[in-house]
């Protein structure tokens, strides 16, 4: 299993969007080259469609963002997470000649 199936599996990593603040001025969707974002005809804004497209420990569109509409969970809480899901990922492997 990969560390991006692993973090998939156990811990949300995708980007929230305030629209509150959010200016709907398409930089998150212009720029995502995994197609997170889509643009919706509807409400005309930005959603985040593709959750799952997102990659584990990336936030450069949060970055990108000039009016801070992107949020992630805390770098802190995805470390934390990863430590725990590595030492599931390790204690659910059989060792290897243990049968």
């Amino acid at each position: 299993m990969t560390e991006s199936e692993i973090v998939r599996d156990g811990f949300p990593w995708f980007p929230t969007i305030d629209y509150d603040v959010c200016i709907s001025d398409l930089d998150c969707v212009n720029f995502c080259p995994h197609e997170v974002f889509e643009w919706d005809k509807d409400t005309g804004r930005p959603l985040v469609a593709r959750p799952d497209n997102c990659v584990p420990g990336c936030d450069s569109c949060a970055q990108l963002c000039h009016e801070k509409a992107i949020s992630f969970p805390s770098k802190e809480e995805f470390r934390q997470a990863m430590r725990r899901l590595r030492a599931e990922a390790r204690n659910a492997s059989p060792s290897p000649g243990i049968s």
